[in-house]
């Protein structure tokens, strides 16, 4: 299914996880089948950082344990 954004993980189970502790400088997002888009984390959190604590901020992951920003593939 295509929802037109991309799950962005900052916390899991209660502690920071994903793109707050990732020593990455690249990550690697996989909007379609054909598609892959490359950011560098600086820039994906300074995208994320105003949708925190809007609709966007949501859980999700195994049993909604995970919480994440829905970012539109169009920003990226």
């Amino acid at each position: 299914m295509n929802t037109g954004n991309v799950f962005i993980e900052y916390s899991s189970r209660g502690k920071l996880s994903g793109i707050s502790t990732s020593e990455a400088e690249w990550w690697a997002l996989i909007v379609s089948d054909d598609v892959i888009k490359l950011v560098k984390i600086e820039r994906l959190k300074e995208l994320c950082r105003p949708y925190l604590g809007t609709k966007r901020d949501v859980r999700g992951g195994d049993s909604d344990t995970s919480k994440g920003i829905l970012l539109p593939i169009s920003e990226l």
